[in-house]
C-alpha cells in the first residue's frame, strides 16, 4: 500500500483505492512487512497471550483483557447479566473455539480474537 492509496499486489496487479475505501488487514506475523508498511498501515501486535483465554484454563477467561474490557464495558441493559456472561465464556466460549479449530473445516479460516470478537456482536 504506497501514499497514493494504490495497493500494489504480488502478481503485480495494482488496486486503487478511493478515498471512500479502507482495508482491515489481519496477519499472523510480520515475518516479511517492511519498516514502511508496517508505518503507513499503522500495524500493531498484541501478544495473543494476553489477549486470548488459556483453553487449558478456561475459569479465567473473564480475567483475560479482551473478556474483561467487554464486561466492564457492556450496555447499561446486560449489566444484571454480567455474571451470566462470564459464566458463558467459561463454560461454551473456550470449548468451542478450540472445537472450531481443532474438528472442523472454516470455509474462510478465522483467527481466535476475530471469533470471540463475532460473539460478542
Amino acid at each position: 500500500l504506497d501514499d497514493n492509496r494504490k495497493l500494489c499486489l504480488v502478481s503485480g496487479e495494482i488496486i486503487t483505492m478511493t478515498p471512500y475505501m479502507s482495508m482491515f488487514f489481519e496477519v499472523e506475523d510480520l515475518a516479511v512487512a517492511s519498516p514502511a508498511t508496517v508505518s503507513r498501515c499503522g500495524m500493531i501486535y498484541c501478544e495473543p497471550a494476553y489477549l486470548l483465554p488459556d483453553r487449558l484454563a478456561p475459569q479465567d477467561a473473564p480475567d483475560v483483557p479482551l473478556f474483561k474490557s467487554w464486561l466492564q464495558n457492556m450496555p447499561a441493559p446486560l449489566d444484571s447479566q454480567r455474571d451470566a456472561f462470564k459464566g458463558f465464556f467459561q463454560k461454551y466460549l473456550v470449548a468451542s473455539t478450540e472445537t472450531l479449530r481443532l474438528q472442523l473445516t472454516q470455509p474462510v479460516p478465522a483467527t481466535a480474537p476475530n471469533v470471540f470478537a463475532a460473539v460478542r456482536h
